[in-house]
């Protein structure tokens, strides 16, 4: 059955294939694991890298892909699996280096013996998928005890939006391109940068986004964890979607389900908070202080993976939206390009707050404020006095104004403040 299966891959072809923007290395001893939440292309990814190879000259037959899930290995074991290195020589009698690509290898018990076996050899290139409800990606590099890196694959950013899209961006954008660019960024907004909705209208797209979320509450969380406190759970779903971009500790989440009735005792609430943490579906940022006991003692901030999430309880917060999407793009250049990068909110005593404080080494590189509505003089009065107050505190002059359509430079109590349209920034390569 296994050579069954490759030599369908091998007869196949592969399904039509856009560039993600994440780069990982091929030539590398090391076992190359992509993780991330469910839906957002990992599987395509993979087909990506095999793409690559193909285009360098690697014949397909010399490229075993194989999904775990697939059926027809329901009744495979962990002893089975050395029939793939047997049927690869098989096919490639004169190889000098083998290819494996596996998706959801993770089904079968004691996987990670066989690929530690065969991560001994040095003539092998291994990549995996960390998708499954019944492994998670810190559990992957566990098991493999060094011999893995894990890269993290984020939805779809603007740019690869725009790509799919067909919008070549091309400056000066004339009057027409920035209606279209409006109303582009306007869908991403709302519906997020999961790959499957760009194929279809509104209506299908909520149904897909309804499906993306059961399969996380059931198969992700429930099946896995073996999770009995099932109205539990869906509440501090919603709670959590309801009240992204905020601050948010676990106990106002308790606090939440006491109010409404629902039984979950304290402990319970931190550990689903955390299972929601490990499966990728919400990331938190911390309040920027001086030592560690300050930055791990605060309450942090929560935000989402997708905001397509946001869409499904009929939540129409643009400046909560725009202050999360700026978040995602911050943490897909941190595991993209920046592994260094650390990211934190700032807040004082008053409660003046910049969203964003970028830290690299032991220096603030940059502080972002994100603005929706900068025309409105309390507003604006408001965030750029919390920006020039972090400026000094934290002795950082790299001030930036995220807003949806202002652009200018202007002095602000002798600080100088870049404002940029999000469009822009985000379409910018280099955005720390």
């Amino acid at each position: 059955m296994l050579e069954e299966i490759i030599i369908e891959f091998h007869k196949e072809k592969l399904p039509e294939l856009f560039r993600r923007e994440l780069i990982i290395p091929v030539d590398t001893d090391k076992v190359i694991t992509i993780i991330g939440l469910r839906r957002v292309g990992k599987t395509h990814y993979l087909f990506q890298t095999i793409r690559d190879f193909i285009d360098k000259g690697l014949e397909k037959k010399g490229i075993f892909y194989i999904n775990f899930e697939d059926e027809r290995l329901s009744n495979i074991s962990v002893n089975d699996l050395s029939g793939i290195v047997e049927l690869y020589y098989k096919l490639n009698p004169d190889a000098k280096m083998l290819y494996l690509f596996f998706d959801e290898i993770q089904v079968v018990d004691k996987w990670e013996l066989f690929i530690r076996r065969l991560t001994e050899k040095k003539n092998v290139r291994i990549f995996l998928t960390g998708s499954s409800s019944k492994l998670l990606s810190r559990e992957i590099a566990t098991s493999l005890r060094g011999r893995t890196i894990s890269f993290y694959l984020f939805p779809l950013s603007f740019t690869e939006f725009l790509r799919i899209k067909d919008f070549k961006l091309e400056y000066p954008l004339i009057e027409s391109e920035r209606g279209r660019l409006q109303g582009y960024l306007e869908d991403f907004i709302e519906y997020g940068g999961f790959p499957e909705l760009l194929e279809h209208d509104r209506m299908i797209r909520n149904r897909i986004l309804k499906e993306y979320l059961d399969l996380i509450i059931y198969r992700d969380l429930i099946e896995r964890y073996s999770i009995e406190k099932i109205p539990a759970l869906k509440f501090l779903i919603q709670s959590l979607i309801r009240n992204f971009a905020r601050e948010l500790s676990v106990l106002k989440l308790y606090n939440y389900l006491k109010s409404a009735n629902i039984s979950l005792g304290k402990s319970k609430a931190y550990e689903y908070f955390s299972y929601l943490e490990d499966i990728n579906f919400i990331f938190v940022i911390k309040k920027y202080g001086k030592g560690f006991r300050e930055v791990e003692g605060s309450i942090p901030k929560v935000y989402l993976t997708d905001l397509g999430f946001v869409t499904l309880y009929g939540m129409e917060d643009k400046g909560r939206r725009i202050e999360n999407l700026v978040a995602i793009e911050l943490f897909r250049k941190k595991h993209y390009t920046n592994p260094l990068l650390e990211i934190y909110f700032w807040k004082d005593y008053s409660g003046l707050e910049v969203d964003f404080a970028i830290k690299e080494g032991l220096k603030i590189k940059q502080l972002i404020q994100v603005c929706y509505d900068i025309d409105d003089i309390t507003t604006r009065e408001r965030e750029l006095k919390a920006l020039v107050k972090a400026s000094k505190q934290m002795e950082c002059d790299n001030l930036l104004v995220i807003t949806w359509d202002y652009e200018d430079k202007e002095q602000f109590r002798g600080k100088k403040i870049e404002f940029i349209p999000l469009w822009r920034w985000l379409l910018t390569p280099d955005v720390v």
